[in-house]
């Protein structure tokens, strides 16, 4: 059935100077004033950018999860007076190190955190904790991964998130990465939301096409994403794909897009699912497909 959420992400700016005694009051009040201002959109999912730890915080000012400091804080009361899932940059204590985290916050509490698996030189040498990989956390929002600047470079983290399928990336950062947050978009099947300290962030979708992009006229990219999909291979499915356009009709879309090969079958009704679709058809799925190939041609070598 059609799960639209509506999703946004925040531009990261600040008049602090890192490292400076009063940064991290200056962040706090600049990212509580920057939430606030989001107030009243019945936003589903805010994701902010890594520049909030690492502007607004120090490894000794670290926060539990048991006991929030003042960013947790923050996150919490908002997430509960909005009704929004929250993926908050902050720096989190656990084990006595501290880690660059992101703090998925609910109505209902912290759902889970995210630690920065690859962490930059600068990073290990200040005494930062790296994280253990990926982490999918479950939330009204949706099923979330996370992932934090540097992390975007490397495949360890993205194998993780291809075989746990999140269906939304959320990426705290400082770079923008580039191309590689349509890969891991495209690869992981999911949407992905980049918050960043510099116009070009934004929601992408599971193709890696934008969908909301920040530029000189929009510092808050927001959309509504329809969260009921299955990415299938256009090879021979397609031959089912006027049958299903005729049957439904504005109750789902076929998706192609051009170039990739691949198409998504999104369920636009209360009716029945994106997967009720590819079963009364008779699809497979882009997985499924690529599965069978690499089977294929293993006992097919010369």
């Amino acid at each position: 059935m059609a799960r639209y959420v509506n999703v946004s992400s925040i531009l990261f700016s600040t008049r602090a100077v890192r490292g400076a005694k009063d940064a991290g009051g200056i962040v706090l009040k600049e990212t509580s004033d920057a939430l606030n201002n989001m107030r009243g959109y019945r936003f589903d999912l805010i994701v902010l950018s890594e520049g909030v730890e690492a502007f607004g915080q120090t490894n000794d000012t670290a926060e539990e999860i048991a006991n929030p400091g003042p960013f947790l804080s923050l996150y919490l009361d908002f997430a509960a007076k909005e009704q929004c899932t929250i993926a908050g940059s902050v720096k989190i204590r656990e084990n006595g190190r501290a880690h660059n985290s992101i703090a998925f916050v609910t109505p209902d509490g912290i759902a889970g955190v995210y630690h920065k698996t690859f962490l930059t030189e600068g990073e290990r040498e200040s005494g930062l904790a790296s994280g253990k990989g990926a982490v999918v956390v479950d939330t009204p929002a949706g099923s979330l991964g996370g992932a934090i600047c540097f992390d975007l470079n490397f495949d360890m983290i993205r194998q993780g998130y291809i075989a746990n399928k999140p269906e939304i990336l959320c990426f705290a950062s400082m770079y923008h990465g580039g191309l590689m947050q349509g890969l891991w978009a495209y690869q992981s099947r999911a949407y992905f939301i980049s918050a960043l300290p510099f116009l070009g962030g934004g929601i992408i979708d599971p193709f890696g096409r934008p969908v909301a992009i920040s530029d000189c006229y929009t510092p808050h990219p927001r959309a509504r994403i329809n969260l009921d999909y299955v990415m299938v291979h256009l090879d021979k499915n397609r031959d089912h794909f006027p049958a299903i356009e005729k049957k439904y009709r504005e109750e789902v879309s076929v998706d192609i897009p051009a170039n990739v090969g691949p198409a998504l079958i999104v369920s636009n009704t209360e009716k029945r699912t994106a997967e009720d679709i590819v079963r009364e058809f008779g699809l497979e799925t882009l997985d499924e497909y690529m599965e069978r190939s690499v089977k294929a041609n293993e006992g097919n070598r010369g």
